[in-house]
């Protein structure tokens, strides 16, 4: 597609979008999903660090409350991103909301996508498991450089925990699936006394995984972890709250990271950067021939099945995670003024292994007398014309084998604490204000170890050690809101953030130089303005320009170009939300635009990480939501989601999957960006009597394709994919339970969502990143 092309087209969207806009009278400075019911309730969100009417809040936001959540099946990120426009979930692990997301890779390095946890901005993101017992999930897009901060450039996530109460009550849920699946949940409130509240919820998950392995018959990709929770709540006066959350999370389970391998195999760089297929490279790494010459054989790799769920791996994944987050939020009113605490803890590890190269390659080696850089060596034959190589397969772990086998061991420790306060006011006037301050210390640490048949006995072929990367930030922000006249209003805000970076790394092969030393400060001002016009009570219209900051860093390992610069966002927007007939139609919109600076991007080549900066790229898109009740019994929901987005300087980059040579990318789109989501939705409710309703639905997403690197080359394509999910509930309200029979993929498609570049020690092939199969089971709830 054209540059011209994607730029008349945008045109064409943004003037009958903002016609639209002007003869509805719309506008306020926020898009929203009106994913719950605003028809008989609002829904209240926190994006501005206050509790507000979703409808009256000038940032684009997508609001899930836990009747959004359980109606459409929303259990993980996976699902999350079938319900927000321009949002995906790249390798089922890397949220990106508008083609924002994270391209880089190192142990000092940050998220573009703020993740918080009841208010507490996460370093590393989350690995705390499933959705379960939640008040709502917040998607904010565009960039949060003022209250929220620093590595919010692409949007933040805000997953909002359910609060005790002072009434007894709870439930129970099981649900049994494909694949022997059991969710198992369950939530207790119980007040203890006047003021004081505990709430104890779990969440439990195991099932086979999705994929078959050949090799030992066996499924991988399976899961087997839990969450526990503990909510306390203290309101030792009306004026004072405070809320102490502890999570806790553990998964041990043969998650695979990456599964399926595709390759078309290519005699120069191991597999062809035009296209992907079902195979493995046929030559010898350059690695093989360096260390082994003669020794290995070509193209002895075993088939590769056809069907993507189906792999041949002779080294089993692994995974074990064990996370720790505390919040405390204090809230103290003093007459017109909030003063706010909101505490932080965060204590996790997490190791893992995998098969490096994704296959088997039996009778790999040739016997005999051979010269090799550390001196002669003899390769025994095993009677049957194949040598008997020698080598480490993992720490401790000599083998002897005809076979050419390769694995790799992870691991990694994380530990933050962060502190924020602040001052707002609800004053009577039309004069408010907010001013804070925020301190982050996080620490960090871990190891990527590669052992191959060429490293023989004398240790890892490749090794990238971060035994310690520290991150200080600090910031001090604040904000005022004017009202200008009872239906337009301004807002302002300023943000200043420095962080302080250490490092400690080293990499190698066999054996670990003396580590590099690093140390950098990366300081921004951020902020935003927008301008708020109701014309009436139920639209609202905006216009607004913010800011985004995320912090450089190192590149761990790698004494070429130790560090990078900082990325900005530059967003400049203007949207609708409107409630329209009666308040049955809820419909926003939302029209964006970004300059983005020195957007970071990474490679691994071999097994180092490399981040460069791209000076100059821009994105542009549409968006619209909108829930509409014609009558009270039946709910459509509908989410749109335009994407342009371009490269726009004269600029070489260096593509390890091509021999590391440099090519063009100016004019090339951003990854990660489809040019179109969509979802759509609908349920009926039945009242079959007696307190009984019957309520079946239907849920619809479809995404086009789009590119996994800035290369854009034809093999780091992922095609366009849909997918429909039903349900049909019976419930009765008066004895607080329901069953659900679901099912999820009704057409068991095998779309590929992300295609991962891997090393180039192993011929830079793709992984290929799955939706879920179809699932079908049954959720029985009760409550009490």
């Amino acid at each position: 597609m054209t540059y011209g092309f994607r730029t008349s087209l945008f045109r064409y969207v943004s003037a009958g979008a903002l016609a639209w806009a002007g003869s509805t009278g719309v506008a306020h400075a926020q898009q929203e999903t009106a994913s719950a019911n605003l028809t008989d309730t609002p829904i209240i969100v926190t994006a501005q660090l206050r509790e507000e009417d979703i409808q009256d809040v000038p940032i684009a936001i997508t609001a899930l409350t836990s009747d959004d959540l359980a109606a459409a099946r929303i259990e993980d990120s996976l699902d999350l991103q079938f319900n927000a426009p321009n949002v995906i979930l790249s390798a089922n692990r890397n949220l990106t909301i508008r083609g924002v997301g994270s391209q880089s890779f190192g142990g000092s390095n940050d998220t573009n996508i703020g993740i918080l946890i009841n208010g507490v901005f996460l370093q590393q993101g989350s690995t705390f498991g499933e959705f379960f017992d939640l008040e709502r999930i917040e998607v904010l897009r565009g960039p949060q450089g003022t209250l929220f901060g620093r590595n919010t450039t692409g949007g933040a996530i805000n997953f909002v925990s359910r609060r005790p109460t002072d009434e007894f009550e709870g439930y129970v849920s099981l649900q049994l699936e494909s694949f022997e699946g059991i969710r198992a949940e369950g939530a207790i409130n119980i007040p203890i006394a006047d003021g004081i509240s505990q709430r104890f919820a779990a969440h439990y998950l195991k099932r086979d995984g999705y994929t078959e392995n050949l090799f030992d018959g066996g499924q991988i990709d399976g899961r087997d972890q839990y969450t526990l929770r503990s909510s306390t709540r203290f309101e030792p006066s009306d004026t004072t709250t405070i809320d102490l959350i502890l999570t806790y999370f553990e998964e041990d389970s043969n998650r695979a990271n990456a599964v399926k391998t595709l390759c078309t195999p290519d005699p120069a760089f191991g597999c062809s950067p035009n296209s992907v297929d079902t195979d493995f490279p046929a030559a010898n790494f350059t690695i093989d021939n360096i260390f082994l010459p003669g020794i290995v054989r070509a193209d002895t790799f075993g088939a590769n099945p056809t069907d993507l769920r189906t792999v041949n791996i002779d080294v089993l994944p692994t995974q074990h995670v064990e996370d720790f987050l505390a919040t405390l939020e204090i809230n103290q009113e003093i007459g017109a003024v909030t003063i706010t605490s909101v505490t932080g803890y965060r204590d996790g590890s997490n190791s893992s292994q995998r098969d490096f190269d994704q296959g088997t390659r039996p009778n790999a080696f040739n016997p005999g007398d051979f010269a090799t850089l550390f001196g002669p060596l003899t390769v025994p034959d095993n009677g049957l014309g194949n040598g008997v190589l020698t080598y480490l397969l993992g720490p401790g772990q000599q083998i002897s084998s005809t076979d050419w086998r390769s694995a790799q061991y992870a691991a990694g420790e994380r530990e933050q604490f962060s502190q924020e306060l602040r001052l707002a006011t609800d004053l009577d006037g039309p004069f408010n204000f907010l001013i804070g301050g925020y301190y982050l210390h996080a620490t960090g640490g871990g190891f990527v170890d590669t052992y191959m048949p060429a490293n023989r006995t004398f240790g890892f072929i490749a090794s990238g050690n971060t035994t310690n990367a520290i991150v200080d930030s600090y910031a001090v922000f604040g904000e005022v809101y004017v009202d200008l006249t009872d239906n337009l209003s301004i807002l302002g805000g300023l943000r200043y953030t420095q962080d302080d970076k250490e490092i400690t790394t080293a990499s190698g092969s066999f054996v670990l130089p003396p580590p590099f030393n690093g140390t950098a400060s990366f300081d921004a001002v951020t902020g935003r303005a927008a301008i708020e016009w109701e014309p009436t009570d139920n639209v609202n219209l905006y216009a607004s320009y913010s800011r985004g900051f995320k912090s450089g860093g190192f590149n761990p390992g790698n004494a070429v170009n130790p560090t990078f610069d900082s990325e900005f966002i530059d967003s400049y927007e203007v949207g609708a939300k409107t409630e329209l007939f009666d308040n049955t139609l809820t419909l926003n919109a939302a029209l964006f635009r970004y300059d983005y600076s020195n957007l970071i991007v990474g490679n691994i080549v071999g097994t180092l990480a490399t981040n460069v900066n791209i000076p100059s790229s821009r994105v542009q898109g549409f968006e619209l939501e909108t829930v509409w009740t014609p009558v009270p019994e039946l709910r459509f929901e509908a989410a749109l989601g335009l994407l342009d987005t371009e490269i726009r300087s004269d600029f070489l980059s260096s593509d390890p999957a091509r021999g590391q040579a440099f090519f063009q990318i100016q004019g090339n789109e951003l990854p990660n960006a489809p040019e179109r989501t969509l979802k759509l939705a609908g349920e009926y409710t039945i009242d079959a009597g007696g307190g009984w309703t019957v309520r079946p639905r239907i849920d619809f997403y479809s995404q086009t394709g789009f590119w996994s690197r800035e290369f854009n080359v034809p093999a780091d394509r992922v095609g366009a994919w849909e997918q429909f999910d039903a349900s049909i509930q019976i419930a009765n309200e008066d004895r607080q339970w329901d069953l659900t029979l679901f099912v999820k993929n009704l057409f068991d498609q095998d779309s590929i969502t992300f295609l991962e570049t891997n090393s180039n020690l192993v011929g830079s092939f793709r992984s290929a990143f799955l939706l879920d199969p179809r699932i079908f089971g049954a959720s029985l709830r009760v409550g009490f």
